[in-house]
């Protein structure tokens, strides 16, 4: 009876290690590249429009987004943080203005820092393109934009 289990065991493992890994890998992508995720309101430019360029071009933009990664992802754990102390100063048992207004300021300037790195990235890796890539992509946006 035993014997008669074992194969179905090893390919339930074997499927669980599967998805998995899958599933991980999406979790990895998605932090890696939350601006170029599909769907992702925020993106500058979406996932899709990256794909379409040719090989040379989305291998030159993708090495400068790449490379600029680190600090946005610093960039983005310090507005974590000011956000996180800012919630403190709001569910403090003792209301302080100041220090309230202190913390809203630290993440606006966290989101602005961010928002500066994401855009200078995203400069930098368009100056990579062809003026066609270029405008193929600035033509998708305005298509899209509401």
């Amino acid at each position: 009876m035993s014997g008669e289990r074992t194969p179905i065991l090893a390919v339930a493992l074997a499927v669980s290690v599967l998805l998995n890994l899958f599933f991980a890998g999406v979790i990895v992508g998605r932090i890696t590249f939350p601006g170029f995720w599909p769907g992702n309101p925020g993106a500058l430019i979406p996932r899709d429009e990256i794909r379409a360029l040719p090989e040379a071009e989305r291998h030159a933009f993708s090495q400068v987004i790449r490379s600029r990664q680190p600090e946005i992802r610093s960039l983005r754990e310090r507005v974590r943080q000011a956000k996180r102390a800012a919630e403190e100063a709001i569910g403090a048992p003792r209301y302080d203005k100041q220090l309230l207004e202190t913390r809203l300021a630290a993440v606006r300037q966290a989101q602005l820092a961010l928002g500066e790195a994401q855009h200078g990235a995203v400069i930098e890796a368009l100056g990579t393109l062809s003026p066609a890539s270029r405008a193929a992509i600035a033509h998708h946006a305005e298509e899209n934009t509401p």
